[in-house]
């Protein structure tokens, strides 16, 4: 879990808190493998200006299926060798008591050490089975993408065809994560965003991948306004490849009954010439086999999920054990727990159903723990029985009553309503009217703003100026 560390702008002076990353353990957030392999790890960025960028500061990366401990130590970790050790010594403690005591393992004591994030990022890589040749296929596809922003739009069709093979899915999965990343920076990066937009729009129009992906949203979409059986038929038909008979056959399983196959046996009977009937008979074999890989995969994915469970209960530790399993904790782990307990509750095995109530608090500490704390609060202010109690909570919480904390209520009282629960929607209306009570005073929010900052004793400037305090 980040910690929040103390920051100011090198641009305009003011000061702010940033979450810190310390520990990357990719089986608690698997999403931390693409945070590090895009470079955005212990990245600020000012609210007030947009000044921003690395931190530069010092983190573990876990993977414990393939027994890896990568430990990024820039020469700014310390001032000295023995420091920037002492810091090392650190990380890999705090990682070490993260883990329940039979988790810890060997190899997390010979971690290899990095002072370089390119040659860190080549390592997970070839962790992951990628090749040097892969490696130089994703630089000319990172410059060749930089080139292409910068490029006049009279310009992109020449540069295009001549490095076409060098865009792929890959290429198209960046510029849509750089896309989301870049719209959480504020206003101040509408002009970055136009541009990556302005990119994709024309590779989605010009380039046969970008056109491939184009019929494969349109063909998703139709599923996804309106999902029954005869959409996902429709949608199934559109496919333009496999990846997208894939997705769609995942995403509708359990509309595939007796039904929906006699409606495609239809549609292959009615085939206007034999190239059509083989290519919906291809297509209906396609979707049984998937069908059969995916209930073998839910099989062995409840045998571990129960598996987990299991030693949940029977774990000293059973907390630091949820806490590194974090990303299994899922629905089918959820189902499991639930049936396990209903089979506990009918044989009236009381011990056994104790000890899975536990386990179910864990599970849903951990989950409050995962939500913002707006969404928390929330939770908690509907748990209450008394006026009094809410007005308790509302008081010790008044820090969280701005304006995320009242577009997420009454986002959810407008989703409320919209569904006919009529008496939540009531019940979140007088919540938000209540918490208005207890709001804090906006902040002063003055145009003219401290000076440019300097760093301080007890601070120290980042390679991006971010001034970082050091101070515990």
């Amino acid at each position: 879990m980040p910690y929040y560390a103390k920051v100011t702008c090198p641009a305009c002076g003011r000061p702010f808190q940033t979450p810190v990353e310390q520990i990357l353990d990719v089986r608690v957030d698997p999403k931390a493998k693409q945070r590090m392999l895009s470079g955005f790890v212990n990245v600020a960025m000012c609210s007030a200006c947009g000044a921003g960028g690395s931190l530069n500061l010092p983190f573990i990366y876990h993977d414990p299926e393939k027994e890896a401990a990568l430990l990024y130590l820039p020469l700014e970790a310390g001032k000295s060798e023995a420091e920037r050790q002492k810091a090392a010594g650190v990380l890999v403690r705090q990682l070490m008591d993260s883990l329940p005591s039979e988790e810890r393992k060997g190899y997390l004591l010979q971690q290899e050490t990095f002072i370089n994030m390119e040659t860190m990022v080549h390592r997970v890589l070839e962790l992951d089975g990628v090749t040097e040749q892969d490696l130089e296929h994703r630089r000319k596809q990172q410059e060749f993408l930089q080139e292409l922003l910068e490029t006049a739009p009279d310009a992109r069709e020449q540069l295009l065809a001549e490095n076409g093979d060098l865009v792929d899915e890959t290429l198209f999965g960046a510029l849509q994560y750089n896309l989301h990343i870049i719209s959480t920076a504020g206003p101040q990066a509408e002009e970055e965003f136009k541009k990556y937009q302005e990119t994709h729009e024309y590779l989605l129009e010009h380039h046969p991948v970008g056109q491939m992906l184009s019929r494969r949203a349109q063909a998703v979409q139709i599923f996804a306004e309106e999902p029954n059986r005869r959409t996902l038929l429709q949608a199934l038909l559109e496919a333009p490849d496999e990846a997208t008979v894939d997705m769609l056959v995942h995403s509708g399983l359990s509309l595939m009954d007796y039904a929906f196959f006699q409606e495609l046996l239809q549609k292959i009977e009615q085939a206007g010439d034999e190239e059509e009937k083989a290519r919906l008979l291809d297509l209906r074999q396609r979707i049984l086999d998937l069908r059969e890989e995916i209930m073998k995969r839910s099989e062995a994915l409840a045998q571990e999920r129960l598996n987990l469970l299991q030693r949940m209960t029977l774990s000293e530790e059973p907390l630091k054990l949820a806490r590194s399993h974090f990303s299994e904790l899922d629905d089918a782990f959820s189902y499991v727990l639930s049936a396990r307990m209903q089979q506990a509750h009918e044989d009236d095995d009381e011990q056994t159903f104790q000890a899975l109530s536990r386990v179910r608090e864990i599970v849903n500490q951990l989950l409050e723990e995962s939500m913002p704390p707006e969404v928390v609060l929330v939770r908690h202010l509907l748990m209450e029985t008394s006026a009094e109690q809410v007005d308790q909570q509302l008081q010790e919480n008044r820090e969280l009553l701005q304006k995320p904390f009242f577009d997420f209520l009454f986002a959810l009282e407008e989703d409320s309503r919209q569904n006919g629960r009529a008496d939540l929607a009531e019940r979140l209306q007088e919540l938000r009217l209540k918490a208005q009570n207890y709001a804090p005073q906006p902040a002063d929010g003055g145009r003219g703003g401290p000076p440019p900052a300097v760093a301080a004793p007890g601070e120290r400037r980042s390679p991006s100026g971010l001034i970082i305090s050091t101070k515990k």
